[in-house]
């Protein structure tokens, strides 16, 4: 993630490298009872790698001979996870993403797919995947109801999660698999295992919170401090100057605007901006809004238009969003964004740039 606490791309590559010799072809043929017993180890609160790898885990063993071959390409680790199906009109979901993960990432072996697990689950799944793509390939969504909003609406509410979570089990059962082909040790791939099971919850978090934030709250505290482009022609469509443009507001967030006025009705203008990294430690939820509680990572460029305030790291950041996004954010996801601090304190977010769960590259 840009400007995040993502690790240096020439750290990972040494540690790929010195991987590597993990990844020699083990002496015995049999896999090490432990490796299941590793992909259980990452239970815990908001961690649900336990259950899940360890069925991932059984299905990896049902589909294995009673001798592993000691040395196996990236092809033959691929075809146990997921077996071939023939035409690539037959794709199915879990066909799709094992697709996308070699061809984003160029992956070509055990090595490079278990190194660029982390990513895909943290990166490409929140920024980049395109639902509507997935939908119309897999042919899990007609044409006609890709084209409808409201229907298109409802089908996302319904079936978005559930895809996701569908790739992270893949991406843990393809862990799993090259754990148990060259016997790794379970301090080799914890932080993959736990990224996996963490991802279950995260990274349908995270997608919508890429898609929808900054939100009602911020939107509303933004068009009025901010110059916001607002004019359709010659009609301005701000909803702090116009009705027209307080109900197009109210459509776009189903929020009532009376709402709005209540919750910045003792709001004064910023006094600074800046923009950063943060990583949330607290989420709280109040009566009409919620409380987010973040620490400065990093600083970036001021958006300007007040006066820049200087962000060291481990500095505070109070921020305030709707409602509806407090069953989502959690601690330890990594924010990135341009923010406005009021004279309250409080901060508003302009813009987002993106968001991550913190195992996130």
């Amino acid at each position: 993630m840009a400007g995040g606490e993502a690790p240096e791309h020439d750290e990972q590559a040494s540690k790929t490298s010195a991987a590597a010799q993990t990844f020699a072809p083990p002496e015995r043929s049999t896999p090490q009872e432990s490796t299941e017993e590793a992909a259980l180890e990452s239970r815990g609160d908001g961690d649900v790698a336990g259950d899940t790898a360890a069925d991932a885990a059984a299905e990896v063993g049902d589909t294995e001979e009673a001798e592993v071959e000691p040395e196996m390409s990236w092809q033959e680790i691929r075809n146990r996870v997921c077996p071939p199906r023939g035409a690539e009109t037959d794709l199915t979901p879990e066909d799709f993403f094992l697709q996308a993960f070699e061809e984003k990432y160029s992956v070509d072996s055990p090595v490079s797919a278990l190194f660029e697990i982390k990513s895909f689950l943290g990166e490409y799944l929140i920024q980049e995947f395109n639902y509507k793509d997935f939908c119309s390939t897999i042919g899990s969504a007609s044409a006609k109801l890709l084209e409808d909003d409201e229907r298109w609406s409802a089908f996302v509410s319904e079936n978005l999660a559930k895809d996701l979570r569908r790739a992270a089990t893949v991406m843990l059962r393809l862990a799993v698999t090259i754990a148990k082909t060259f016997e790794l040790e379970a301090e080799d791939w914890k932080d993959v295992n736990r990224a996996c099971g963490n991802a279950i919850r995260a990274v349908p978090a995270c997608y919508r919170l890429q898609r929808e934030l900054p939100g009602a709250l911020n939107d509303a505290r933004a068009l009025r401090h901010l110059p916001v482009p607002t004019y359709d022609g010659t009609e301005d469509l701000n909803p702090w100057k116009s009705e027209v443009g307080r109900e197009l507001f109210e459509k776009a967030h189903n929020i009532e605007w009376e709402t709005i006025e209540a919750l910045t009705a003792d709001d004064s203008k910023p006094v600074s901006c800046f923009s950063g990294t943060f990583e949330v430690f607290d989420v709280v939820p109040l009566d009409s809004f919620v409380s987010v509680h973040l620490k400065a990572i990093s600083a970036g460029e001021s958006p300007g238009g007040f006066p820049t305030k200087n962000v060291q790291e481990g500095d505070p950041l109070v921020w305030e969003v709707d409602l509806s996004f407090g069953s989502m954010l959690d601690k330890g996801y990594v924010i990135e964004a341009d923010w406005y601090q009021l004279e309250s304190q409080v901060c508003f977010m302009s813009s987002l740039t993106a968001v991550a769960p913190s195992w996130a590259p």
